[in-house]
C-alpha cells in the first residue's frame, strides 16, 4: 500500500488575484478564510479521521495563531509557506529569502510547540539558493517541485498573456521539472537530481501518468470526482506516493465573498460550482485516498 499525504497551502483570500491579476491585501479577507473557511476543511478531515499537513503564511501566524494552535494540537502538521508568500521567492537576495523562511518557521514551532520540518515555496517555484538556506534552517524536506510539463506550458502562457504585473509569478526553470516524481533524497549539487547520501528530501507533487497533469485539486475539481479518482487508481497502480494537494480556497462558499464578489480571479473559478458538490467531491476523494493509501503527515514521508 502507498503513501500518501493530504496536504493544503493556507493561501487566504487576500493571496488572490482581481482582474487586472494584482494580488489583493486585506486583513479582512485573512480573517474570513481563517473564520469561515478553514473550519470546512477541519470538518471535513474529523469526518474521514485523517491528519493533513498545513503550509501556512507566516504573517497569518501572527494575527491566528489561536486557530493555528488548535489544528497542531489535534495531529496536524504546520508547515513554513513563507512569512509573506512572494511569488518571485527565487530572485530575493539571500539575505530576505532568509527571512521569509526564518521568520515563517520560527512562529509555526512557537505554535506548534515543535521545530518546522517542512517548506512550500509559493507558485511551487524553488532554487538551489533556496534549499541550501532550508538545509542550514534545519529542514528535513521541501514538497515545491511541479515536474508537470502541462502546468509547465499552462503557467508560462498565463505569465506571458494574462498577467500585467510580470512581477507576480516565476517559473520553474524547464530542465529542473525531469527529476523524480516519487519523495527522494535532494542532491546538494542539483535540484531534480537523488542522491542517497543526502538527508534532504524533496516531495513532489504528484502528476498523474501518461497525460503529466498535477494531481493538484485545484486543477482538478472542475472535471468532477471521475477523472480525480481514475488518476488516484492509476497512481496507486504504480505504487507511487500520493501528494494530494489542496488550497484553502477550494473551500470558500458565495456567501463568504459577498461585497467582494467579482473582484477574484482565482476564486471566482470554485465558488461558480456549489459548495455542496465540491464537499461531495472532496470526501469522494479522501475516503479513496485512505482506502487505497497509508495516510501520513509530509514530515512522516519515507523516501
Amino acid at each position: 500500500m502507498p503513501q500518501a499525504s493530504i496536504n493544503i497551502d493556507l493561501d487566504t483570500l487576500s493571496e488572490d488575484i482581481d482582474k487586472t491579476t494584482r494580488v489583493i491585501r486585506s486583513d479582512e479577507l485573512r480573517a474570513i478564510t481563517y473564520c469561515r473557511v478553514v473550519p470546512r476543511f477541519l470538518e471535513l478531515l474529523e469526518r474521514h479521521s485523517v491528519k493533513a499537513t498545513f503550509f501556512v503564511i507566516g504573517r497569518d501566524a501572527l494575527d491566528h495563531g489561536n486557530v493555528l494552535t488548535r489544528i497542531a494540537r489535534a495531529g496536524h502538521e504546520l508547515a513554513n509557506h513563507t512569512m509573506t508568500h512572494p511569488k518571485q521567492l527565487v530572485h530575493l537576495d539571500d539575505a530576505a529569502i532568509e527571512r521569509e523562511i526564518r521568520e515563517c518557521g520560527d512562529l509555526l514551532e512557537r505554535l506548534a510547540g515543535r521545530p518546522t520540518a517542512g517548506f512550500r515555496a509559493p507558485g511551487y517555484t524553488i532554487s538551489q539558493r533556496v534549499v541550501a538556506m532550508l538545509r542550514r534552517e534545519g529542514y528535513r524536506y521541501d514538497s515545491s517541485l511541479n515536474t508537470s510539463l502541462c502546468y509547465y506550458a499552462v503557467k508560462k502562457v498565463f505569465k506571458a498573456v494574462r498577467l500585467r504585473d510580470q512581477d507576480y509569478l516565476s517559473t520553474q526553470r524547464f530542465t529542473e521539472i525531469f527529476g523524480p516524481r516519487s519523495p527522494y533524497r535532494l542532491s546538494a549539487e542539483r535540484l531534480g537530481v537523488r542522491d542517497d547520501s543526502q538527508e534532504f528530501v524533496e516531495i513532489p507533487i504528484s502528476i498523474i501518468p501518461f497525460i503529466s497533469y498535477p494531481f493538484v485539486t485545484s486543477l482538478l475539481l472542475h472535471f468532477g470526482a471521475a477523472p480525480s479518482l481514475k488518476a488516484l487508481r492509476l497512481l496507486v497502480a504504480r505504487d507511487t506516493f500520493v501528494n494530494c494537494e489542496l488550497h484553502i480556497n477550494e473551500f470558500t462558499d458565495r456567501g463568504d465573498i459577498n461585497g467582494y464578489d467579482g473582484s477574484f480571479y482565482l476564486t471566482s473559478q470554485y465558488v461558480r460550482i456549489d459548495l455542496a458538490r465540491r464537499l461531495s467531491y472532496f470526501d469522494r476523494l479522501i475516503a479513496a485516498i485512505k482506502a487505497s493509501c497509508d495516510v501520513v503527515l509530509m514530515r512522516d514521508v519515507i523516501a
